[in-house]
Parts: C-alpha cells; structure tokens; sequence
C-alpha cells in the first residue's frame, strides 16, 4: 500500500480528553440527583461510540420527558467546551506527527464520532496550532450514521481527494477499527484511549500501536519518505 493520507480519530488517539469529559458528565448529572458513573461504565459506551443522549438514557428513569435529556446533555457540553480550553491538550509528539506528515506529502483528515460542529473542531484544532497541518474535519453530525458505521472516514476520504484506500485510518476503540475497515482504509490502532490493546485485536486492525507517533517509523517500513515526495 502506498498511502497519500491519514485520517485520524480525535479522542483518545490525539487528544486526551476522558479525565476531564467524566468529571464534567458527573457534574452535569449530578443536578439530576444522578450520579456518579464509574469511569468503567463511561469508556465503555463511549468506546462504541455512543451518542450523550443514548448514555443518559442508561441513566435517567424510563419515564424521563426529551426536555430534561436536552437540558442535561445541553448542560454537560458547555461543561466540557469550558473545561477543555484549559484542561485538555493534544498527546506530547502530535504537533511532530503532523509535520513529519507534511513532510512526506502525505494529507491529514480528522474523522470524529463527537457530534460537534465542523466549525467547532476547526477552532479547536486552530487552538492547539494544528490546523495548520489539517486539511478535511468531518464530524458524524455531518453523516447519516455514526462509527462503526463508514460514513465519517468515507466522506472525510472524499474532501481530501484520496481513495479509501490510499487512507490510513487511526483510532483508538473497536468502532474506529471497525469503521476504517468498512470504508476500505487500512485500520490502524493506538493503545491511548480507553480500550486496552486485546480489545483493539478483536476489531482486526493491521496494527496496534503504543501511541500515534509510532506511526512514523511504521510509514518508513512502507517506503513512504519525506524523500519520496520531493523528488
């Protein structure tokens, strides 16, 4: 395989946000007289890239009314964006990652289960200097159907120009393995976010990798080079 892009997940595999998104889904909760989870119950729904809405359905009572779902997944959200401009930062290398990507003429795509604007990714990324390095965001808002589903990976592919199967696709759950593997992508797994590396073997990834950065000298072993590309 000669790759041209990678398209990589964003929590868990380049920003580490799990911490801060339990402390602030248990502060959202807690105003319901909820609460709180286990950190064990969270990572896994959120593992299978499940929705808030679906998360808090496990949680309230049967006879919950959808205007107290909005209001408490409305409230946990502007918990998180305020906690995270100061409280969440990408995994030490990744700014690294991303010009040595440059360098290889290589494209970068982030394909993300948040259900999050477009606009909001690109101002986080811009937050962290790496949007500079990015050229597609698709966020499963933007898609019929959320990971394991194909959608994000397929469409973020297609804003970046590149065959599904010119992409490298990074992630860091079952649903993100699963996903590149139906979009056509080669499904590459790091061991940074919430699922343990058996887990991550199960979904049949190419590769298990410590963390996001081993992805240099894995792309070495393929011949792809900085070289390669400025010849």
């Amino acid at each position: 395989m000669k790759a041209r892009a990678v398209i990589f997940d964003i929590d868990g595999t380049l920003i580490d946000t799990f911490e801060v998104y339990h402390e602030v889904f248990n502060q959202g909760i807690a105003r319901y007289n909820l609460g709180p989870v286990s950190r064990v119950f969270l990572s896994g729904h959120l593992s299978k890239s499940t929705g808030l809405r679906e998360i808090l359905q496990d949680i309230f009572p049967m006879d919950t009314d959808e205007s107290t779902f909005d209001a408490c997944r409305e409230e946990i959200r502007g918990l998180f964006r305020r906690a995270e401009v100061t409280g969440v930062r990408p995994f030490p290398g990744i700014e690294e990652l991303f010009n040595n990507l440059k360098e290889r003429g290589m494209k970068i795509g982030i394909a993300t289960g948040r259900m999050s604007s477009q606009e909001d990714e690109w101002e986080r990324f811009s937050r962290f200097g790496l949007d500079r390095f990015v050229s597609a965001i698709v966020t499963s808002k933007e898609v019929p159907c959320r990971k394991p589903a194909a959608d994000v990976i397929v469409e973020c592919a297609r804003r970046l120009g590149v065959p599904t199967g010119e992409c490298i696709a990074v992630g860091d759950t079952e649903s993100d393995i699963i996903a590149a593997r139906r979009a056509g992508a080669m499904a590459v797994a790091v061991a940074t976010g919430q699922d343990d590396r058996d887990r991550l073997l199960r979904a049949e990834p190419e590769i298990v990798f410590l963390s996001a950065n081993d992805l240099i000298d894995f792309l070495e072993t393929m011949g792809n080079r900085p070289k390669d590309v400025r010849n």
